[in-house]
């Protein structure tokens, strides 16, 4: 048996004890033999004893060590787990608010999960994919020291420049905010810049009265005109780039031959210092405003003022023309924006109040969206023909938020795709603004090659986008204007589109041909399909109708009436010899492409079938409605074999990926899932929307998935989450800073 330590010490001091008294130890004999072998024995048994007690004491230090470690990283992971939580709940929480510090967050709580337990690893991945869908954020761009006063993108797009409280003019790189030229030559604030029409020049104005024209390719002063006794507020180019206007503390406005830099007039009538010049596209206006609350409109030709714009109650900052010249635009500190008809200067609309002082106007290049930003930290997109019609709504298409950072200047760039908007802590802000819709998106579609998008949404044409740029390619302006379902030819070179008025048309996906209308219908084509081979079209409306159209010549091969219930889709087998329809009586049917007999009923009658989908082998049918399930149907059998349940609401929309292994579903419960095919398994709950989702659609490399509904905007999810983490990485150059970690997670510094 193994002594204990106590044991053993206990031993080792006995044999150390001597026999005798103290007199045996100062007069020992010389040991004999028996004795010698009797001392051996004990040391021996000591070197056992000392061994086994420098074991038991290893083991035990060991046993320590290793507890301690333990606890540690218990604790350390313990602690892992609180601050990874602690930044999901910072990014649910600035979601809407500040949307670059809630995706700076989800990239950080994605970093420190990499390895953690699957539920902490979900909520991460949850927030992350939230703050990807929220924030429209693509780039922040830093380097002034101080407020930004003015922002202006290049004629060609690529570059963008600002003027700041530091006196500071710089260029950058629109795409990746790279910083290739700094400019310096103000002795106070640069207020404001614009480009010459060709992008080569560049004309700032500031605090020092100073006009310079720099040059842009160079990054050097070109030269400089003559400087004014007072503060300059604003200055623009004309059309032609031969006129520069300037205004400041002045209420004279002042043109200048921007070559020779001499006076070509003084324009006044203002009764306080000017804050905003504005030239119309076709140069024959110019617009101004200011601290008398008034705007003018003059005439360039004559230098008489046409219009003076009276409606605000407060200073006026900011004013835009729209690119057709017909509409002014003006906003200032009594919090509101303003739309003006330049023609007869009449009063159109005082847009909504806003929570502070509106700083900022501009118009997209297409004139179809005016942004205002304010002091409320806020960018708002607004749809121009609700605003600008008597009855039209004019409520926000979307909201760009930026907390505790007011927005003093915005510009969109030449694409009309992004927004760049300007702060009062230095930065610059480049947000997406590509696909918005002025209505409900009801349909979208991938081309077959990935590189575009379809989309048909409420009051407004059918729309082709780029991918990559967000940039509108071109519009598919139908006779009702209000498409209801878009879809690709299988070769891409074609797009069909379903109206209200029962037409159906055929493009050229290419924008270069009139369609071929196809009209049948007495009511709205719901359902639209092209065959495998492209060759045919089938449509489906709500008068019951089935209609299998040649796709080249729109000649009518096949016309069916299914019943007296409206139908809703209509699809064609893998093969074509038949189509599925399904409408709002739950009938599900199959029948002859060719003449139209009734093959089987899958399901004569249930809940309303809001749209079908077939995998790419042929060999399921996935159908969905009101009855808020997705089903699996085998169609070699024609039964269900799988039933989907997940959706608080209809769902309008389903769609398989590519390789058949995913079903997305789309509805009314505001969300969008992925399904495990095989399995049946909910793989994945996409962050929620502003309102019904009605569309969805995988990409033909089945990694994106887009969806689009009530909240006008397509939405697009990478599907893998180390895609989500790249995606975030890029919008976002810099982690969470010292004071940040203190204020939301009560840490500093940030933790490694």
């Amino acid at each position: 048996m193994a002594s204990s330590p106590d044991g053993v010490i206990s031993e080792l001091l006995r044999d150390e004890r001597p026999a005798g008294g103290r007199e045996d130890r100062i007069a020992a004999a010389p040991p004999r033999g028996d004795d010698q072998a009797a001392l051996a024995r004990r040391m021996r048994r000591r070197a056992v004893g000392l061994g086994i007690l420098a074991f038991l004491l290893a083991v035990a230090a060991i046993a320590a060590l290793v507890a301690q470690q333990v606890a540690d990283l218990q604790r350390r992971q313990q602690d892992g787990v609180a601050l990874s939580l602690q930044l999901v709940a910072t990014v649910l929480r600035h979601l809407d608010t500040d949307p670059d510090l809630a995706a700076r967050a989800a990239s950080e709580a994605l970093r420190r999960t990499a390895d953690a337990a699957p539920f902490v690893r979900g909520q991460a991945e949850d927030a992350a994919r939230r703050a990807l869908d929220a924030s429209r954020l693509r780039l922040t761009l830093r380097g002034h020291t101080e407020r930004v006063n003015a922002i202006a993108f290049s004629p060609d797009g690529a570059l963008i420049a600002s003027a700041g409280q530091d006196g500071t003019v710089r260029i950058r790189n629109a795409a990746d905010g790279a910083a290739p030229a700094e400019l310096r030559g103000h002795e106070g604030e640069a207020r404001d810049l614009a480009f010459g029409p060709d992008g080569k020049t560049l004309a700032s104005v500031g605090d020092d009265g100073r006009i310079i024209l720099w040059d842009v390719v160079r990054g050097e002063r070109l030269r400089e005109l003559p400087r004014q006794p007072e503060p300059l507020n604003g200055v623009a180019f004309g059309p032609d780039g031969e006129i520069v206007a300037t205004v400041g503390r002045s209420p004279v406005v002042r043109l200048w031959d921007a070559d020779t830099g001499g006076l070509l007039a003084n324009l006044t009538g203002h009764r306080a210092q000017v804050h905003a010049v504005a030239f119309s596209r076709d140069g024959r206006h110019l617009a101004t405003a200011g601290s008398d609350s008034a705007l003018r409109i003059w005439d360039l030709l004559s230098g008489r003022a046409l219009h003076v714009l009276e409606g605000h109650a407060d200073t006026v900052l900011a004013i835009a023309f729209s690119p057709d010249g017909r509409w002014l635009a003006s906003a200032g500190e009594d919090r509101r924006a303003r739309l003006w008809d330049v023609a007869s200067g009449a009063a159109v609309r005082a847009l909504p109040e806003q929570p502070g002082a509106v700083h900022a106007v501009a118009f997209s290049p297409d004139g179809g969206v005016l942004a205002t930003g304010g002091s409320d930290g806020s960018a708002r997109l607004w749809d121009t023909a609700d605003c600008t019609r008597p009855a039209g709504e004019c409520q926000p298409l979307a909201t760009l938020a930026g907390e505790g950072n007011p927005v003093t200047d915005l510009a969109f760039d030449t694409a009309g795709t992004r927004l760049a908007t300007t702060g009062t802590d230095g930065s610059v802000k480049l947000w997406d603004v590509g696909f918005g819709h002025a209505g409900a998106i009801r349909s979208l579609a991938f081309s077959p090659d990935g590189k575009r998008l379809a989309t048909a949404a409420t009051g407004t044409d059918a729309t082709v986008w780029e991918l990559g740029s967000g940039k509108v390619q071109h519009r598919l302006a139908g006779q009702a204007g209000t498409p209801s379902r878009v879809a690709w030819s299988p070769d891409g070179s074609r797009i069909a589109t379903t109206e209200l008025d029962g037409t159906t048309a055929i493009w050229d996906a290419a924008g270069e041909r009139p369609p071929l209308l196809l009209r049948g219908h007495t009511g709205r084509v719901n359902g639209i399909a092209f065959s495998t081979d492209g060759h045919r079209v089938a449509t489906a409306g709500r008068d019951g109708m089935v209609g299998v159209w040649d796709a080249a010549s729109g000649a009518r091969r096949l016309w069916l009436r299914t019943g007296a219930a409206a139908l809703n889709c209509v699809i064609f087998s893998r093969d074509a010899r038949s189509v599925l329809t399904a409408g709002a009586d739950g009938g599900l049917t199959e029948w002859n492409a060719a003449d139209g007999k009734r093959l089987r009923s899958l399901q004569q009658r249930g809940d309303e079938i809001l749209d079908l989908a077939l995998s790419p082998d042929g060999s399921l049918l996935a159908t969905a409605g009101t009855d808020r399930i997705a089903r699996l149907w085998g169609l070699t059998g024609g039964k269900p074999v799988r039933s989907l349940a997940g959706h608080a609401g209809a769902i309008d929309a389903l769609v398989f990926s590519p390789d058949g292994r995913l079903l997305a579903t789309a509805g009314r419960d505001r969300s969008a899932r992925v399904w495990e095919v095989a399995s049946g398994a909910e793989r994945l709950v996409l962050p929620p929307q502003d309102g019904a989702v009605h569309a969805v659609a995988f990409s033909p490399d089945g990694r994106l998935l887009a969806t689009g509904g009530d909240d006008r905007r397509v939405h697009f999810q990478p599907l893998d989450p180390g895609q989500v983490a790249t995606a975030l990485h890029e919008r976002v150059a810099d982690g969470l800073t010292d004071a940040e970690c203190t204020r939301y997670l009560n840490r500093n510094p940030c933790p490694p």
